[in-house]
């Protein structure tokens, strides 16, 4: 698995490095989004941040986790389901982009406000599930950018895709599934993160 992996990233180099560039670029606008919030605004977000981790749940709650799966799911269908279209890719960088500036601007707020606490909080709660997350979002970002890709080409030349269809509905399956483990482990290490950090 390692070494189809290794070699399918290889093959498409440069996909997967322009995914990652918009990914950074997201997290950078997002962070620099932090420092352009008027203090009504950082107030009320401080605010809705205090309540959130409030109701956090104190203990294991398979609703909770259940949402933060089916997120990620929702997610990884919707990019499935634009790379079975030819002019899908565009709108796949803009979800890659707009997570990455999610993600940017979550940190950089919680360290704005919570100081050397928010450092803790993002290394457990964010950036541990993110260890799995993100390379399942831009994995399966890649995949249907290929897939895209392939498409044009196979229209252009009249190729008939269905094996090529097999093999992107059964990678980004195994995406899919990791991105839903990323959101169970999301939701542990969100738990852990609040006992820890907050109560």
């Amino acid at each position: 698995m390692k070494k189809i992996l290794a070699e399918h990233i290889r093959q498409y180099w440069i996909i997967y490095l322009t995914l990652c560039c918009v990914f950074l670029a997201g997290v950078v606008f997002g962070a620099l989004g932090v420092g352009a919030l008027n203090p009504n605004k950082t107030a009320h977000l401080t605010q809705f941040l205090n309540t959130l981790l409030e109701e956090q749940p104190r203990s294991i709650n398979p609703a909770f986790l259940r949402q933060l799966a089916q997120d990620n799911f929702l997610i990884m269908a919707g990019i499935w389901l634009l790379g079975l279209t030819v002019i899908g890719t565009p709108l796949v960088y803009l979800i890659v982009f707009t997570r990455g500036f999610v993600f940017g601007f979550t940190i950089a707020f919680i360290l704005h406000i919570k100081k050397l606490l928010g450092f803790g909080l993002v290394l457990v709660t964010l950036l541990v599930p993110s260890l799995l997350a993100i390379p399942c979002l831009l994995l399966g970002s890649g995949l249907a950018t290929i897939f895209s890709f392939l498409l044009l080409q196979g229209k252009s030349n009249g190729r008939i895709l269905k094996q090529d269809f097999s093999y992107y509905c059964a990678a980004s399956l195994l995406v899919s599934l990791g991105a839903i483990a990323a959101g169970v482990l999301q939701g542990y290490f969100s738990l852990l993160g609040v006992r820890l950090l907050v109560f």
